[in-house]
């Protein structure tokens, strides 16, 4: 028996009516498989059929996916040419080549006013997976990946419960993304933010601990009703008698150049519960300073997170840190580029 074209039409109604799905293609598998045509074309079908059912509903969850971005230098001046990469996140399964996936990625570029955009797509979540330009390089703590955990680089777009907040797009007032454009980088020493517990583990109430080329101790300042409130005193101190260390500006968010003065022989900082659980995947509390050795040897930054104390008391952390050993306060690198490691002259 031959079939015909016209045997064929029913085909075109499955991309309009869902309801019939199950009824064309049971037929269509069923007349397939009587003729001995195209091997396995019955289970191929079936799992067609029961994929769509299953994208049906894990679609509800889906929002329209829009973002507005725009890519700024230090300086504040647009970038143009920015290479931009996005994931959209879905429960729905997306046929690929070679299978399935609960994502798509998507592509964008900016223009000579520094914006980009993405629209078209739905899901649940979007996620700026790569960022970046020849001669720029991302903050040090996003060049390890531009996705880590409470990264601003993480947008939702539909809320599990009432306590996740909805990302709201709006083209007027687009995401703001900062490259540093290199000029001079020199070697550095460089310990990378890897996102995992890479810091020292302090605990509440113990000696000073040495740390590299600073001490740092943990105190208890109390216990407020208010979760508001701080908690927690870190205290940053040099080792060296007159080295010093000084306070990161919170609008500094590359820390590529130490500051000329104004640095101490110690800093405190103060922290709570919030956002600092580490179990529940929160980011953890914010400890961000410059180091300058004796005499100016060397200069350096730190960027930490600071976690909640566990049941014994002791305090885990995340830690990056670059360092100049050449007396320049130039800190700029790239990490995914790094030049020679130089010796540090402790």
């Amino acid at each position: 028996m031959k079939i015909g074209r016209d045997m064929l039409e029913p085909i075109s109604l499955l991309s309009c009516r869902v309801r019939i799905i199950p009824c064309l293609l049971a037929v269509l598998a069923g007349l397939a498989a009587s003729l001995g045509f195209v091997p396995g074309l019955h289970q191929r079908v079936a799992d067609e059929w029961q994929m769509a059912r299953y994208n049906a509903g894990a679609g509800a969850f889906d929002s329209q996916v829009r973002f507005w971005g725009k890519v700024v230098d230090q300086d504040g001046r647009p970038v143009d040419g920015a290479a931009i990469a996005a994931s959209v996140t879905t429960l729905r399964m997306i046929k690929v080549e070679g299978g399935y996936r609960e994502y798509e990625i998507l592509h964008a570029t900016s223009g000579a006013d520094g914006t980009f955009g993405f629209d078209g797509s739905k899901g649940m979540y979007l996620d700026i997976e790569t960022l970046g330009k020849d001669g720029y390089v991302l903050p040090s703590a996003y060049q390890a990946g531009t996705r880590w955990p409470g990264a601003k680089y993480h947008y939702r777009y539909f809320s599990m419960g009432d306590h996740e907040d909805v990302f709201r797009p709006n083209p007027g007032r687009p995401e703001v993304f900062h490259l540093w454009k290199l000029k001079r980088p020199e070697p550095l020493e460089i310990i990378d933010d890897t996102g995992g517990l890479n810091g020292p583990i302090l605990r509440v109430g113990a000696e000073p601990e040495s740390y590299r080329t600073v001490s740092m101790m943990l105190t208890d300042v109390g216990t407020p009703q208010s979760p508001q409130s701080p908690q927690w005193e870190l205290t940053v101190s040099a080792l060296e008698p007159d080295a010093g260390v000084i306070k990161a500006n919170s609008s500094d968010i590359f820390m590529f150049e130490a500051p000329p003065s104004g640095y101490t022989h110690s800093i405190k900082f103060l922290y709570g519960p919030v956002g600092a659980d580490q179990g529940a995947g929160e980011p953890g509390s914010p400890v961000r300073f410059f180091v300058r050795s004796h005499h100016g040897r060397w200069y350096g930054a730190a960027e930490y997170a600071f976690f909640s104390p566990d049941q014994d008391g002791r305090v885990r952390s995340r830690m990056g840190y670059w360092i100049n050993p050449n007396g320049s306060r130039n800190l700029e690198h790239d990490a995914a580029h790094p030049l020679p490691e130089p010796l540090l002259n402790e």
